[in-house]
């Protein structure tokens, strides 16, 4: 499989905006249940398809992924004969195939997601959707252009307990809310992620593919897997990794979809690794209606995470609303 281009990505997304349409979606009937190709079964994509298999009306038929254990893995999982992938695009052309679930690395989002909407599937693709802007907007023009119904992995969302915050906070529960602050607190001083020197791939990885669009480098175990987070050519950090949930959230319970202005500081201030994200960040937003909304990084102290443990808090003129992973209080 050749390496993806940026120029290749341009192509992807402008044929999204102006192809032509896929034929039509195939009509389910009520004992029809949803056929799913998965891309990407590494440590988000094994929790995803976990809860995929718990779904009666969803059947797993497809597997991709470019690292062998992992797909032999997901295959025991989901157990009959599951066709099995290396290349994306080859799942893409099944024709009984009618979504797709995307949990690969972060810079491959946008390649993956306008080809499976080119293709007629539906589709499920982690957060963060994209880390480009011009790259977001290319992907959701590719699911108008093909009428294609697309969900982003931001299942904080579907949460009972949030909906119940996010709805006390716009019905003015807390008064108005002028302060909203979030934090991802883990000590990882003084080593980090350490920082290994580069070697060869393993045998059974095709590290070649992986990179795709982003730039050739020699391999390098902390940019592989889960620790592709802590490098800028494939993600945006924890930002984009827990803030965007965070965000998400926030948005909902104020009702905004985007802020006015936005600052931010910090930088790789003490923990000791090869990380390219900082391990001190500030980000600082102004929403309409007067509401600062903050996000704290903080991977060089073991401080607990806000007041209360929260993940979130909602500071408003009446009280303040602190929020976490399993539950909130007023």
């Amino acid at each position: 499989m050749p390496p993806f281009t940026r120029r290749q990505f341009g192509q992807a997304a402008a044929a999204a905006w102006i192809g032509t349409a896929v034929g039509a979606r195939r009509v389910l009937g009520a004992n029809d249940r949803i056929r799913v190709g998965f891309v990407g079964l590494g440590n988000r994509g094994d929790q995803v398809l976990d809860a995929f298999l718990k779904h009666p009306d969803a059947e797993v038929v497809a597997l991709c992924d470019l690292y062998q254990p992992y797909l032999d893995f997901a295959a025991q999982k989901v157990g009959g004969q599951p066709r099995q992938f290396k290349d994306y695009r080859r799942l893409l052309e099944l024709k009984d195939l009618d979504a797709v679930a995307i949990n690969t690395p972060d810079h491959w989002h946008a390649l993956q997601m306008i080809h499976a909407c080119e293709a007629g599937k539906d589709v499920y693709v982690e957060k963060p959707l994209s880390l480009v802007v011009s790259e977001g907007r290319a992907m959701a023009g590719a699911a108008r252009r093909f009428g294609r119904v697309v969900q982003v992995g931001l299942q904080r969302r579907s949460s009972a307990f949030v909906r119940e915050a996010a709805e006390l906070v716009r019905g003015g529960a807390i008064g108005k809310v002028t302060v909203v602050r979030s934090f991802h607190i883990q000590n990882e001083w003084p080593k980090g992620i350490d920082a290994p020197p580069d070697e060869a791939p393993p045998a059974d990885f095709d590290w070649e593919t992986w990179l795709g669009p982003a730039p050739k480098r020699p391999y390098n175990k902390n940019r592989a897997f889960y620790r592709f987070r802590w490098f800028y050519d494939y993600s945006g950090g924890q930002l984009t990794n827990f803030g965007v949930h965070y965000m998400d959230v926030v948005h909902r319970a104020l009702g905004h979809d985007a802020p006015l202005a936005v600052t931010a500081m910090g930088g790789k201030f003490a923990v000791e690794d090869n990380r390219e994200i900082p391990d001190t960040l500030e980000v600082l937003w102004l929403y309409p209606g007067g509401t600062l909304v903050s996000f704290s990084q903080y991977n060089a102290t073991a401080a607990p995470a806000g007041l209360k443990g929260a993940e979130i808090e909602f500071r408003g003129t009446k009280g303040t609303l602190y929020l976490r992973g399993n539950g909130y209080e007023v």
